[in-house]
């Protein structure tokens, strides 16, 4: 049973808009990236002290960051858990007070009896990572992204031909960038998590144009008569109930997680996978489809090998 009727929606004689719209919305996160000096990164990056905390009743920030700030510990992130009872402390690097660790000094100001809440050591727990381990690992992220998105298309290249190969590539760098963009303009946090997210966001998005260009492959033996353009457009129409299917069920998933999870691992995930989905869709129609037309016009020679 399909969920969509058969459509004939012209995705290849809207390309242009969509590209006016994908282009507005990367040079909006590049402002942003630029403006802020780059991207927003997690403690897992840039070094620093995560400290989570539970107290008996429920606590602002302000009153958390004034019990901090008065032991001496400044540039504090202070976010609610699941509860109004529960905080994420974090600060932007590991640093000593006066011989003490911060973690020290912000567990023990959590703890004096002067506070106005109560809590224990099995209620406060601390994650440190080192300024160094925070490079290594933005190194290793970066090489990770690039391995992934050469071996996509290394696959895609042998099963469908380079023409294919470049435009689901292209297709996974606007995905990448236009999450990245959004994550910088809403000064969300870049973590393991999130690179994590980025990862998982190019292989759902490689798997839904790969199903769409092996459809135009198909298409391209059985409609003989008709433009690349039509076979284009009738090979994504076609796979569209599937696309929206697929999709939709994932986007229900991490919607329901993002309405739970205001804040931390969870709400980093969910949010980059929302964003990454919607734009991967988005691009297998309006981005990689009309890049791999492009390319046949550049190339019609090759096209025609492939072709036969």
């Amino acid at each position: 049973m399909r969920l969509i009727k058969e459509t004939h929606i012209d995705f290849i004689g809207a390309r242009r808009i969509a590209y006016v719209i994908s282009t507005v919305i990367i040079l909006a996160g590049i402002v942003s990236l630029i403006v802020k000096g780059g991207p927003n990164w997690g403690v897992d990056f840039r070094g620093g002290v995560v400290v989570q905390a539970k107290f008996d009743r429920d606590v602002t920030s302000d009153e958390i960051r004034s019990v901090i700030e008065k032991a001496g510990v400044s540039q504090l992130s202070i976010q609610h858990g699941q509860t109004k009872a529960e905080v994420i402390i974090s600060t932007p690097e590991d640093q000593s007070i006066v011989g003490r660790d911060v973690s020290d000094i912000i567990k023990q100001a959590l703890l004096s009896p002067s506070n106005s809440w109560k809590t224990d050591d099995k209620a406060i727990n601390i994650d440190t990572v080192t300024a160094s381990v925070g490079k290594d690992l933005i190194s290793s992220a970066i090489k990770s992204l690039g391995l992934g998105i050469i071996m996509i298309l290394i696959y895609v290249a042998i099963r469908f031909e380079f023409r294919f190969g470049l435009g689901g590539i292209v297709a996974l760098f606007h995905d990448v960038l236009v999450t990245l963009g959004i994550f910088s303009i809403l000064n969300e946090p870049i973590d393991l998590t999130a690179v994590a997210a980025f990862l998982t966001i190019i292989g759902f998005s490689i798997n839904d144009t790969i199903v769409i260009f092996d459809r135009v492959r198909e298409n391209t033996k059985l409609l003989k008569g008709k433009t690349f353009d039509d076979i284009l457009n009738i090979s994504i129409n076609q796979t569209l109930s599937r696309t929206i299917i697929t999709t939709g069920t994932a986007l229900l998933t991490i919607i329901a997680i993002l309405i739970i999870a205001k804040v931390g691992t969870l709400h980093t995930l969910s949010l980059a996978l929302l964003i990454g989905f919607i734009s991967g869709v988005y691009s297998t129609l309006y981005i990689a489809s009309p890049i791999a037309r492009m390319n046949i016009r550049l190339f019609p020679k090759r096209a025609k090998r492939a072709d036969a």
